[in-house]
């Protein structure tokens, strides 16, 4: 009875103590700081009864104090994060893992650079593993202007780390068939111009007086329509220009003249893409790469007609 007796004075008090210390607050909050009320100091509290061992285990009150450190001045000032360790600083341990495995992939890079030699890891500062990346970094001129780290894949390889194709250079066939196309289409346009033509012109019922004025028919050309009668004789260019074309476009493609090469970019999604895609994306691109040529066809076509027109003006005067 003894100790819950002391327990509720003790109890008692203290909430006495704190009513009149927030009443003392209250009073004195319009006279300042400077009240003696205000700034007296908050009398100290009974101590308190000894508990038992299941009460001290109940509250958590056994729990060990920590040691309040010592606030004495001296010389020597403790280093920071000296106590605990901070997970982002990396370990010896993985420190040297990691210089492993960067040193096992430069073992494995492509040996077309013999001149590069893996640095050993003991070398290499552990301190500080960006300057260890970097270390391992070759000089931009080490590589003919990779400068790329080691085993590390160059742009425009492949996803198996080989080199991209080198693109072959042409062939003198390749070189000379754009020439072989301005000659067959302007052999083509002569054979019309100064041997059907004529026949055809021949063959309309006409009078003497307008025999021979081949140049005078293909001048009128540069100034108004050609006559059914007295004009240029309309004859099957187009379809023997056009079988023509498609004889040249069949060589060069049974002769693999013309090897599609995709964009960089675009060879690299092709392997990825779903099975009909890839042919359909590089069979369009061989049209595409036949229509060039035929549009440049055209082009050669028009301007010889163009010549024949400007001369034969100039043969009329």
């Amino acid at each position: 009875m003894s100790t819950a007796a002391a327990k509720a004075e003790a109890r008692r008090k203290a909430i006495l103590n704190r009513g009149a210390d927030r009443l003392a607050k209250l009073t004195t909050s319009a006279r300042g700081e400077d009240s003696p009320v205000y700034s007296s100091p908050d009398p100290p509290l009974a101590p308190l009864p000894t508990h038992s061992t299941n009460v001290r285990q109940f509250l958590g009150e056994d729990t060990p104090t920590p040691p309040i450190q010592s606030r004495t001045a001296s010389n020597s000032r403790p280093a920071p994060f000296a106590s605990q360790p901070d997970p982002s600083v990396w370990s010896d341990e993985q420190q040297q893992q990691l210089m492993n495995a960067l040193m096992g992939a430069a073992r494995g890079a492509s040996p077309s650079f013999p001149s590069q030699q893996p640095q050993s890891v003991d070398a290499l500062p552990e301190d500080n593993p960006l300057a260890a990346l970097m270390s391992m970094m070759p000089p931009a001129g080490g590589q003919g202007g990779a400068g790329m780290p080691p085993g590390m894949v160059p742009p425009g390889a492949n996803m198996f780390g080989q080199p991209p194709a080198q693109r072959k250079p042409k062939t003198l066939l390749q070189k000379l068939l754009p020439i072989v196309h301005l000659i067959a289409g302007w052999a083509l346009l002569a054979y019309f111009v100064f041997w059907k033509e004529p026949q055809a012109f021949e063959a309309q019922p006409h009078t003497s007086a307008a025999e021979g004025s081949a140049w005078r028919r293909w001048a009128e050309l540069g100034w108004r329509r050609p006559e059914d009668v007295w004009g240029v004789q309309f004859v099957p260019f187009f379809w023997a220009f056009t079988t023509l074309t498609i004889v040249l476009h069949s060589w060069r493609i049974f002769q693999g003249l013309d090897p599609v090469q995709p964009p960089m970019l675009l060879s690299l999604a092709l392997p990825h893409l779903p099975a009909p895609l890839p042919s359909i994306i590089i069979n369009g691109m061989k049209y595409m790469q036949i229509g060039s040529v035929f549009f440049d066809d055209i082009a050669v076509l028009l301007f010889g007609v163009g010549f024949i027109i400007w001369l034969a003006s100039w043969f009329a005067s």
